[in-house]
């Protein structure tokens, strides 16, 4: 029996009795997030700064360095900025063979902590492009973090009317999520895409389907970052509007181009656009 996917509003059709899907980010990439961290920062420098421990320039890099740099061991969780500031404290202290107090301790993690609760801001033209896209994906958040936190935001976002599925991780294994949604979702990874704005942790999925690469912050880019070899297309957006109009529809159609039997030119370059597919049955 053929599978149904097309409906009265959507239609998900991609070959071979499969559906197209994008996979998409949300820190970063979706909502605002390197403001509220970098508040953080500013406040946790000043703090050190006050209690003469450090100027709050080398305050400042001293947490990067320790957070940014033992994120993958540590984890997501919600309390893992707060605990990072904590042990930045400890340290400094140790440096300048200082006692740790621990009401500090309590301040640095309190500071860590209001940075999952402020009302996320959605980057410009993310709604009304992920609006128009759902009528030929289906929109599967991934993102990684703590996973009530990351529900709330999506939820204060305005963003879970949009996705057909919320995929939420606390340890750096997109690549491999997406590889289990696509064989689990019967989901076409030549007419689908993951959109993220970290080539490290987003950029891993493209061993399994298309990237666009949207990098409005950059908090977690590492210098040598690269992509992996694959056999599909990688394509780098400014805005949402560029994600829509030189991502997005062009998969769309590529997917026409296939369905009507051209083949799709291997040019290192996402393709796409149409209205539908001729070959669903339903």
């Amino acid at each position: 029996m053929a599978r149904k996917c097309q409906f009265a509003d959507r239609n998900l059709c991609a070959t071979g009795d499969r559906i197209a899907a994008l996979f998409i980010d949300i820190d970063g990439t979706c909502v605002v997030c390197q403001p509220y961290y970098d508040g953080a920062i500013a406040e946790f420098a000043a703090l050190m700064n006050l209690c003469k421990l450090a100027t709050p320039a080398v305050a400042a890099d001293t947490l990067k360095q320790l957070y940014y740099a033992s994120m993958p061991a540590r984890g997501f969780e919600r309390g893992r900025f707060g605990e990072a500031i904590a042990e930045t404290y400890e340290a400094l202290c140790k440096a300048k063979k200082r006692r740790a107090q621990k009401d500090i301790v309590e301040i640095c993690k309190s500071i860590g902590s209001r940075a999952f609760f402020r009302k996320p801001e959605v980057f410009d033209n993310c709604l009304p492009v992920l609006g128009r896209a759902r009528h030929n994906f289906l929109l599967i958040a991934v993102t990684v973090g703590d996973r009530e936190a990351q529900k709330y935001k999506i939820r204060q976002a305005g963003l879970d009317a949009l996705f057909d599925e919320v995929i939420i991780t606390d340890t750096e294994n997109k690549a491999e999520l997406v590889r289990e949604a696509i064989k689990d979702m019967g989901i076409d990874p030549q007419f689908s895409a993951f959109i993220g704005n970290s080539i490290r942790s987003d950029g891993a999925a493209l061993a399994e389907t298309n990237f666009i690469y949207l990098p409005l912050e950059h908090s977690l880019t590492r210098p040598g970052d690269k992509l992996p070899e694959s056999q599909y297309q990688s394509f780098t957006a400014n805005t949402w509007r560029e994600v829509e109009e030189r991502g997005i529809v062009r998969l769309r159609r590529q997917l026409r181009t296939a369905i009507e039997g051209v083949p799709v030119g291997d040019d290192n370059n996402l393709g796409g656009a149409s209205e539908g597919c001729g070959t669903c049955k339903h």
